[in-house]
């Protein structure tokens, strides 16, 4: 699994936003936020998957599995649909963008390990599964 902490999604949604600061203006918080808290999937697995609300568990289990997982805000099913909206609504462009930074952080970080952690599919996960 990527160990790539909100630290670093901070860090770097953090620059990035005050980059795009000057063409997107007050909008750059939208991408820093969804950027920053797009990890929620990984909370919302773990409580289906384990009917708890531990965090601290759940932030554990994540970081020593090695099974690949399904996170669905990390799919590039949500991404599509993110981007068809994103022609019809402007808040689902800057949303685009902060998953879009998201990812990219966490790509980065799981070719540093050699390592994929989940599924960047749900179909792929379906076929996988099945």
């Amino acid at each position: 699994m990527s160990k790539m902490l909100i630290k670093y999604h901070f860090l770097f949604g953090l620059i990035i936003s005050t980059l795009l600061y000057p063409v997107y203006g007050i909008n750059v918080l939208i991408i820093f936020f969804v950027n920053l808290l797009l990890d929620v999937d990984h909370y919302i697995l773990y409580i289906f998957k384990f009917k708890s609300f531990d965090m601290i568990k759940a932030h554990n289990y994540f970081f020593n599995e090695e099974k690949p997982f399904l996170l669905f805000f990390h799919t590039i099913e949500f991404i599509l649909v993110l981007l068809f909206f994103s022609f019809y609504f402007r808040l689902a462009f800057f949303i685009l963008v902060g998953v879009a930074i998201h990812l990219l952080l966490d790509i980065y970080e799981e070719m540093r390990e050699k390592h994929i952690g989940r599924f960047p599919s749900i179909i792929w996960w379906y076929l996988r599964k099945n």
